[in-house]
């Protein structure tokens, strides 16, 4: 059998492409051999392994110069770099594999942890956080918008970057450090058995990560940036109160669910 492929029209979007090397309309590769181990490997290499790919300009870029990234998005930069939302499918994918691999052993940490915990409660905390691993994606997504209306709270007093670009900016930003914690953390947490710095040593590194980024895109000093994060704490936890009265209202006007009603001996 040939190895040789005649190809006349692009097998991506049909363009008559026999006298050339890449589709003219859409830019794919003229592929005219057979598919071997050889050029799979190649393939491969080229697309993860190559230092000048984009995926490993935008991984090494987000730690030494994160505003090359963010800032050439804003502004119409889309080839030296992975997009905002494709940068964020990763991530999505990187803490998938996370949960999968950890839940059960994240579940035994907290179960060996907090045994001050009544069991009725324990077993509650378990299944809440079973539920967050399921939807861990959806919650990430929904993280996102949130903490970029508090950042632009934040820095309201400068008009460098609108709310959409505070999305962006944490499109990125935090994309890369949740992705970056889930992949260091998955050893720690075999070899760890205490809860609270599994829980609150990511908190530390995410929020000094974002506090860096956002003092490059702002140029401004350590001082400032350190006044920035305790209001971004103070907006937060403000946020964060609002939004547990809220339920518990709602709780109030339309009932709790069986599940968290308190039996009555």
């Amino acid at each position: 059998m040939s190895d040789l492929i005649v190809i006349a029209n692009c097998k991506n979007c049909g363009q008559q492409i026999e006298a050339y090397n890449f589709c003219p309309d859409c830019g794919a590769k003229k592929i005219t051999k057979r598919i071997t181990f050889k050029n799979l490997v190649q393939d491969f290499a080229d697309r993860f392994l190559n230092l000048d790919n984009s995926f490993f300009r935008t991984f090494l870029h987000l730690f030494t110069k994160p505003e090359a990234v963010i800032d050439g998005y804003i502004y119409g930069l889309r080839k030296r770099y992975i997009n905002a939302f494709g940068y964020f499918a990763i991530s999505v994918t990187v803490t998938g594999f996370y949960g999968f691999v950890v839940k059960n052993r994240l579940l035994e940490i907290i179960a060996n942890s907090i045994n001050f915990m009544p069991k009725e409660q324990l077993e509650a905390q378990m299944i809440g956080i079973e539920k967050t691993f399921q939807h861990q994606s959806l919650l990430s997504f929904l993280l996102i918008p949130i903490l970029a209306i508090i950042s632009r709270l934040v820095f309201l007093n400068y008009k460098k970057y609108n709310l959409t670009e505070h999305f962006v900016i944490y499109l990125y930003s935090y994309s890369h450090i949740v992705g970056i914690t889930a992949l260091i953390s998955i050893p720690i947490i075999f070899l760890i058995d205490n809860y609270f710095i599994v829980a609150f040593a990511p908190f530390v590194l995410y929020t000094t990560y974002i506090a860096y980024v956002l003092k490059r895109l702002y140029a401004i000093s350590v001082k400032k940036i350190l006044i920035k994060t305790l209001l971004f704490f103070m907006i937060g936890g403000a946020f964060y109160i609002g939004l547990i009265f809220m339920v518990i209202v709602i709780s109030l006007l339309f009932g709790l669910p069986e599940s968290l009603k308190v039996p009555v001996k």
